[in-house]
Protein backbone atom coordinates (compact mmCIF):
# COMPACT_ATOMS: atom_id res chain seq x y z
CA UNK A 1 0.00 0.00 0.00
CA UNK A 2 1.32 3.16 -0.73
CA UNK A 3 2.50 5.71 2.38
CA UNK A 4 1.43 9.40 1.14
CA UNK A 5 0.80 12.55 3.22
CA UNK A 6 -0.37 15.90 1.91
CA UNK A 7 -0.63 19.12 3.88
CA UNK A 8 -1.34 22.45 3.28
CA UNK A 9 1.93 24.71 3.37
CA UNK A 10 1.49 28.02 5.04
CA UNK A 11 4.19 30.42 4.83
CA UNK A 12 4.06 33.13 7.45
CA UNK A 13 5.55 36.33 6.51
CA UNK A 14 7.69 38.22 8.88
CA UNK A 15 10.12 41.46 8.80
CA UNK A 16 13.92 40.49 9.03
CA UNK A 17 17.10 42.34 8.96
CA UNK A 18 18.16 42.61 5.73
CA UNK A 19 21.35 40.58 6.28
CA UNK A 20 19.82 37.43 5.75
CA UNK A 21 17.68 38.21 2.79
CA UNK A 22 20.50 36.35 0.38
CA UNK A 23 20.94 33.05 2.79
CA UNK A 24 19.67 29.89 2.56
CA UNK A 25 17.69 27.37 4.10
CA UNK A 26 17.10 23.68 2.78
CA UNK A 27 14.33 21.50 4.05
CA UNK A 28 12.34 18.89 3.13
CA UNK A 29 8.59 19.78 1.99
CA UNK A 30 5.36 18.52 3.35
CA UNK A 31 4.08 16.36 0.06
CA UNK A 32 5.84 13.04 -0.16
CA UNK A 33 4.51 10.08 -1.51
CA UNK A 34 6.57 5.86 -1.68
CA UNK A 35 5.70 2.34 -1.77
CA UNK A 36 7.40 0.27 1.17
CA UNK A 37 8.64 -3.01 0.31
CA UNK A 38 6.58 -6.27 -0.06
CA UNK A 39 7.19 -9.39 1.43
CA UNK A 40 11.25 -9.91 1.48
CA UNK A 41 12.49 -7.58 -1.36
CA UNK A 42 13.78 -4.70 -0.05
CA UNK A 43 12.53 -2.38 -2.43
CA UNK A 44 11.40 1.04 -1.68
CA UNK A 45 9.79 2.14 -5.12
CA UNK A 46 8.58 5.38 -6.59
CA UNK A 47 9.31 7.96 -4.07
CA UNK A 48 9.03 10.84 -4.79
CA UNK A 49 9.63 13.91 -2.41
CA UNK A 50 9.76 17.45 -2.29
CA UNK A 51 12.81 19.34 -1.58
CA UNK A 52 12.62 23.27 -0.47
CA UNK A 53 14.97 26.54 -0.21
CA UNK A 54 13.14 28.77 2.63
CA UNK A 55 15.75 31.17 2.05
CA UNK A 56 15.24 34.02 -0.40
CA UNK A 57 18.95 32.90 -2.12
CA UNK A 58 19.40 30.14 -4.74
CA UNK A 59 21.64 27.15 -3.18
CA UNK A 60 23.55 26.01 -5.23
CA UNK A 61 24.50 21.93 -5.99
CA UNK A 62 24.32 19.62 -3.10
CA UNK A 63 23.10 16.12 -2.48
CA UNK A 64 19.77 14.31 -1.23
CA UNK A 65 20.02 11.58 0.56
CA UNK A 66 18.09 8.87 1.72
CA UNK A 67 18.42 6.83 5.25
CA UNK A 68 17.05 4.51 7.34
CA UNK A 69 16.10 5.29 11.19
CA UNK A 70 15.68 3.12 14.36
CA UNK A 71 13.63 4.88 16.50
CA UNK A 72 14.62 2.79 19.54
CA UNK A 73 17.85 3.40 19.19
CA UNK A 74 18.21 6.89 16.91
CA UNK A 75 20.57 5.36 15.03
CA UNK A 76 20.48 5.82 11.05
CA UNK A 77 21.78 4.04 8.13
CA UNK A 78 22.12 6.00 4.77
CA UNK A 79 20.84 3.96 1.47
CA UNK A 80 20.83 6.37 -1.63
CA UNK A 81 21.81 9.60 -2.33
CA UNK A 82 21.49 11.78 -5.34
CA UNK A 83 22.81 15.27 -6.76
CA UNK A 84 20.49 18.18 -7.24
CA UNK A 85 22.30 21.04 -9.26
CA UNK A 86 20.46 23.62 -7.96
CA UNK A 87 17.18 25.10 -5.72
CA UNK A 88 16.01 28.60 -6.37
CA UNK A 89 15.16 30.74 -3.27
CA UNK A 90 11.55 30.53 -1.70
CA UNK A 91 11.00 27.16 -4.34
CA UNK A 92 10.90 23.87 -4.16
CA UNK A 93 11.61 21.06 -6.50
CA UNK A 94 10.66 17.52 -6.49
CA UNK A 95 12.02 14.54 -6.77
CA UNK A 96 10.21 11.54 -8.26
CA UNK A 97 9.60 8.37 -8.85
CA UNK A 98 13.07 7.13 -6.84
CA UNK A 99 13.58 3.29 -6.84
CA UNK A 100 15.88 2.09 -4.05
CA UNK A 101 17.28 -1.63 -3.85
CA UNK A 102 18.68 -1.77 -0.09
CA UNK A 103 19.90 -4.83 -1.04
CA UNK A 104 22.50 -2.57 -2.86
CA UNK A 105 24.04 -1.12 0.19
CA UNK A 106 26.62 -2.15 2.82
CA UNK A 107 25.38 -1.99 6.32
CA UNK A 108 22.12 -2.70 6.33
CA UNK A 109 20.72 -2.95 10.39
CA UNK A 110 19.08 -6.06 11.47
CA UNK A 111 16.58 -6.83 9.83
CA UNK A 112 12.94 -6.32 11.21
CA UNK A 113 9.93 -4.11 10.84
CA UNK A 114 9.85 -0.83 12.52
CA UNK A 115 12.12 1.02 10.68
CA UNK A 116 11.56 4.45 9.01
CA UNK A 117 12.28 6.25 6.03
CA UNK A 118 14.32 9.79 6.10
CA UNK A 119 15.23 12.31 3.66
CA UNK A 120 18.44 14.28 4.38
CA UNK A 121 19.00 17.84 2.25
CA UNK A 122 22.57 18.67 1.98
CA UNK A 123 24.22 15.15 3.09
CA UNK A 124 28.05 16.38 2.43
CA UNK A 125 27.18 20.08 4.13
CA UNK A 126 27.87 22.05 1.13
CA UNK A 127 25.77 24.49 1.07
CA UNK A 128 25.85 27.55 4.29
CA UNK A 129 22.50 28.06 5.51
CA UNK A 130 20.44 30.00 8.21
CA UNK A 131 19.68 26.62 9.77
CA UNK A 132 21.11 23.13 9.77
CA UNK A 133 18.68 22.17 12.12
CA UNK A 134 15.87 21.55 9.38
CA UNK A 135 17.55 19.77 6.43
CA UNK A 136 16.16 16.22 7.87
CA UNK A 137 12.75 14.56 8.12
CA UNK A 138 10.92 11.64 8.64
CA UNK A 139 8.35 10.18 6.36
CA UNK A 140 4.95 8.62 7.95
CA UNK A 141 4.70 5.09 8.22
CA UNK A 142 7.02 1.71 9.10
CA UNK A 143 8.96 -0.40 6.93
CA UNK A 144 10.55 -3.68 6.52
CA UNK A 145 14.19 -4.55 6.18
CA UNK A 146 15.28 -8.31 5.61
CA UNK A 147 18.68 -9.79 5.39
CA UNK A 148 20.68 -8.40 2.53
CA UNK A 149 21.60 -10.57 0.06
CA UNK A 150 25.20 -8.99 -0.86
CA UNK A 151 25.63 -6.08 0.91
CA UNK A 152 27.74 -4.50 -1.85
CA UNK A 153 26.37 -2.92 -5.53
CA UNK A 154 28.44 -3.86 -8.56
CA UNK A 155 30.76 -0.87 -10.01
CA UNK A 156 29.33 0.32 -13.34
CA UNK A 157 29.11 2.93 -15.49
CA UNK A 158 31.82 6.08 -14.63
CA UNK A 159 33.40 3.98 -11.80
CA UNK A 160 34.86 0.67 -13.09
CA UNK A 161 37.53 0.24 -10.02
CA UNK A 162 37.65 1.08 -6.48
CA UNK A 163 40.56 -0.06 -3.85
CA UNK A 164 41.82 0.91 -0.35
CA UNK A 165 45.45 0.64 0.15
CA UNK A 166 46.57 -0.04 2.98
CA UNK A 167 43.62 -1.98 4.20
CA UNK A 168 43.74 -2.76 7.00
CA UNK A 169 45.58 0.60 7.72
CA UNK A 170 47.07 2.07 11.03
CA UNK A 171 47.69 5.62 9.23
CA UNK A 172 46.24 7.51 6.07
CA UNK A 173 44.74 5.45 3.35
CA UNK A 174 44.29 6.10 -0.17
CA UNK A 175 41.11 5.82 -2.41
CA UNK A 176 42.22 4.79 -6.02
CA UNK A 177 39.55 4.64 -8.12
CA UNK A 178 39.60 4.51 -12.58
CA UNK A 179 36.67 6.41 -14.04
CA UNK A 180 35.78 5.91 -17.93
CA UNK A 181 34.20 9.47 -17.98
CA UNK A 182 34.40 12.62 -16.60
CA UNK A 183 32.38 12.41 -13.34
CA UNK A 184 31.39 14.60 -10.29
CA UNK A 185 31.63 12.83 -6.78
CA UNK A 186 31.09 12.85 -3.06
CA UNK A 187 33.22 10.52 -1.24
CA UNK A 188 32.65 9.70 2.47
CA UNK A 189 33.59 7.84 5.22
CA UNK A 190 30.83 6.53 7.37
CA UNK A 191 31.05 4.50 11.48
CA UNK A 192 28.96 0.76 11.36
CA UNK A 193 25.99 2.53 12.37
CA UNK A 194 26.05 5.16 9.12
CA UNK A 195 26.95 8.19 10.82
CA UNK A 196 28.76 10.32 8.32
CA UNK A 197 32.25 10.20 9.86
CA UNK A 198 33.88 12.57 7.07
CA UNK A 199 33.15 14.29 4.31
CA UNK A 200 36.09 13.75 2.16
CA UNK A 201 35.66 15.23 -1.42
CA UNK A 202 33.03 16.38 -3.38
CA UNK A 203 33.48 17.64 -6.93
CA UNK A 204 34.42 16.47 -10.66
CA UNK A 205 36.88 14.61 -11.64
CA UNK A 206 38.71 13.65 -14.99
CA UNK A 207 38.47 10.47 -16.76
CA UNK A 208 41.46 7.65 -15.93
CA UNK A 209 42.99 6.47 -12.77
CA UNK A 210 42.37 8.76 -9.80
CA UNK A 211 44.18 8.89 -6.39
CA UNK A 212 42.18 10.16 -2.71
CA UNK A 213 44.08 10.65 0.09
CA UNK A 214 41.78 9.48 3.30
CA UNK A 215 42.63 11.15 6.52
CA UNK A 216 41.86 7.97 8.43
CA UNK A 217 45.24 8.54 10.77
CA UNK A 218 43.23 9.77 13.69
CA UNK A 219 40.42 7.43 13.48
CA UNK A 220 39.71 5.06 16.38
CA UNK A 221 40.35 1.44 15.78
CA UNK A 222 37.31 -0.36 13.94
CA UNK A 223 35.27 -0.88 10.46
CA UNK A 224 34.26 2.04 8.57
CA UNK A 225 33.17 2.25 4.91
CA UNK A 226 34.31 4.54 2.43
CA UNK A 227 31.32 5.44 0.14
CA UNK A 228 31.35 7.20 -3.16
CA UNK A 229 28.46 8.36 -5.17
CA UNK A 230 27.81 10.13 -7.82
CA UNK A 231 24.61 11.17 -9.80
CA UNK A 232 24.16 7.56 -11.43
CA UNK A 233 25.61 5.06 -9.42
CA UNK A 234 26.62 4.66 -5.11
CA UNK A 235 28.77 2.04 -4.35
CA UNK A 236 30.97 1.46 -1.06
CA UNK A 237 34.37 -0.29 0.34
CA UNK A 238 34.96 -1.76 3.92
CA UNK A 239 38.05 -0.13 5.52
CA UNK A 240 39.81 -1.39 8.96
CA UNK A 241 41.30 0.54 11.09
CA UNK A 242 43.96 -1.36 13.35
CA UNK A 243 46.59 0.48 15.43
Amino acid sequence: MKTILQKAAVIFLMVIPSVFSSQVDLTIGLNYAYNPPTGCNNQITSLSVDICNNGSAAAGAFIVGVYLYDPSSSNHWVIASTNLNSLSGNACQTISNWNIDMNNYCCLPAPGSNYRIGVWADTANDITETNKNNNASLLSGNIQVCASSTGIRTIQKAITQLDLFPNPTNKDSELLLSLSQEAKLNIAIYDVTGHLVSNTFNGNLPSGDQKINLQTSSLPNGVYFVAVNSTSESTRRKLIVQK
